[in-house]
């Protein structure tokens, strides 16, 4: 074996993020790529869908450029920028290869002849979607070890990035469709959905800042005097009260804004111990309620808790306080943060800002082909509701307001795919050593699985599932390798005998497999029971299984 190098030609740096990753070693890493990228493409295309293959292999490309401009420490505004602006692509090609094959195996398959076919058919769509997906996973690794920076701390750093980028989309997206609706309250015909959620708002509005005179509103007062009260504590705790205060009335204002506080929090806790008790309100009816406090009690309460001045007060306290405590927990971030770092955290916004700005330029492009493509897609009577509905939302909301919700959704897609993964590793599902060739062996091995209920023939099944257990191998092999001798060192000819070796043993387990198979259900053994002959092949698995283990 060669000579085992420092550190630093063993490990590659990861100076965004401040840690340190061991990339397999090239052989390796080509092997992984190319057997994962090749069996899912293989797997994908056995269902007829190219273009799904296709697609596939961009959401893995854009989602592997997306974790290299996240690490990236020259130029990293520009790089976060790109990838916030990334993740509408990276949810788009995913939403689009699985959608696209399930839409055209949905197509294929129905509607049925006879009720029976229902649940045959119904399996096979589902197998041919988890196809899809497995073998996006698969890419997604593969292509995440050719770059080599798929570790824990990457992959949170993208999903806080990519939850920031999906904030801005989102806020806009809700208020076009808020305006819509706001504008829309002309007529019920015009508008048969906005009145009963604007009258909802309108009455959840009103119970807090003008509730009915003459009868009491203890559940929404406790709320509004709790949220005050907290507000006013949190304030008072952020505000810098010694450096504000002189030295000649230093300890009087520090007890002052002590006592404010206690004040406070005992108000917030013991309003949130009475809240429970005022939903009797909700369950006793009001001559009731009079009946069991007595009329000057009750009158009391009924004036007090349904002032509107005293209510206002309340929320003037709460929204002041509360804006206080944010501003200034903001400004004490940006001050103890350098500029550069302030920059680089405001722009996952910048990117979100970049594709609502993307949304805005082709709506008027996109969204006509995209529904005529899912219309196409879908058979006889779906096509025609889908149609139907698709365009009545277009017509209420206007194409502008539907394609931005739209572009929302996927960003929001790529930022729920990007925290599972991100959950996955942190629990440890998967190897800290080599997160990439783990989620292609995985990826591979699922869609390979999967395979058979999809129609697709044996021969191909159990090549996929040789292929995950190689991807596997070979990448955790890779990855040994990597961290004693580094990428660059004389380590071709070994693995090329590990990887062949590996292989040699899948394909003959395959093999196998096969010949067993075939044996069990030919003329040999249909006529006598096949217990005792699938029991040995059992024990003789268990016996090759404990050999290899050892």
């Amino acid at each position: 074996m060669a000579d085992v190098r420092s550190d630093a030609d063993a490990t590659t740096e990861d100076p965004g993020l401040g840690g340190f990753t061991a990339p397999p070693s090239r052989v390796s890493t080509v092997v992984v790529v190319v057997l994962s990228v090749a069996t899912a493409a293989v797997l994908i295309g056995r269902l007829g869908s190219l273009l799904a293959v296709a697609v596939a292999f961009a959401h893995a490309g854009a989602f592997a450029a997306s974790l290299w401009l996240v690490g990236r420490d020259r130029w990293r505004a520009p790089a976060t920028a790109i990838a916030g602006l990334l993740a509408l692509f990276v949810g788009a090609g995913f939403a689009s290869a699985v959608g696209y094959v399930f839409l055209d195996l949905v197509a294929a398959l129905y509607p049925v002849q006879t009720v029976d076919q229902i649940r045959p058919r119904g399996l096979r769509v589902v197998s041919g979607t988890v196809v899809v997906l497995g073998g996006t996973v698969a890419m997604v690794g593969a292509l995440s070890t050719l770059a080599g920076r798929l570790s824990m701390a990457r992959t949170w750093a993208y999903a806080k990035l990519a939850v920031k980028t999906f904030v801005v989309p989102l806020a806009v997206a809700a208020v076009l469709l808020l305006s819509t609706l706001l504008r829309r309250l002309g007529g019920a015909d015009e508008a048969p959905m906005a009145p009963p959620l604007v009258t909802t708002v309108g009455d959840v509005v009103g119970a807090f800042v003008a509730p009915v005179p003459g009868r009491t509103h203890l559940i929404t007062f406790c709320l509004l005097l709790g949220t005050a009260a907290l507000a006013v504590a949190r304030a008072v705790d952020a505000l810098p009260v010694t450096e504000l205060s002189t030295p000649r009335t230093d300890d009087r204002v520090e007890q002052t804004a002590a006592a404010v506080e206690r004040a406070a929090r005992r108000t917030a806790l013991v309003t949130a111990a009475v809240l429970p008790l005022t939903l009797v309100e909700a369950v006793i009816s009001p001559p009731a309620l009079r009946a069991a406090l007595s009329a000057p009690v009750y009158s009391v309460l009924a004036g007090s808790t349904a002032s509107p001045l005293l209510r206002a007060l309340l929320l003037g306290v709460a929204l002041v306080a509360g804006g206080t405590a944010a501003f200034v927990w903001s400004l004490k971030r940006l001050t103890r943060t350098e500029t550069s770092d302030v920059v680089v955290a405001l722009t996952p916004f910048v990117g979100g800002g970049a594709v609502v700005v993307l949304a805005i330029a082709l709506h008027g492009v996109v969204l006509t082909p995209a529904l005529a493509f899912v219309a196409d897609a879908l058979p006889g009577q779906f096509a025609t509701a889908f149609t139907r509905q698709s365009t009545a939302v277009v017509d209420f909301y206007g194409s502008l307001a539907v394609v931005v919700t739209v572009a929302a959704a996927l960003v929001g897609m790529t930022a729920a795919l990007s925290l599972a993964l991100a959950l996955v590793m942190a629990v440890g599902a998967l190897p800290e050593s080599a997160p990439g060739p783990a989620i292609a062996a995985a990826g591979t091995f699922v869609a390979a699985g999967f395979a058979s209920g999809a129609g697709v023939g044996a021969p191909v099944v159990l090549g996929g599932l040789v292929a995950s257990v190689v991807v596997w191998d070979a990448g955790e092999f890779g990855v040994t390798l990597g961290r004693e001798v580094g990428r660059t060192g004389a380590t071709a000819t070994p693995e090329i005998v590990h990887v062949a070796a590996a292989l040699a043993v899948g394909t003959f387990g395959a093999l196998g497999s096969m010949s067993i198979y075939r044996l069990a259900t030919g003329t040999v053994l249909t006529d006598v029971t096949t217990i005792p002959f699938a029991l040995s092949v059992v024990v003789a698995a268990l016996v090759l299984l404990v050999a290899a283990l050892r």
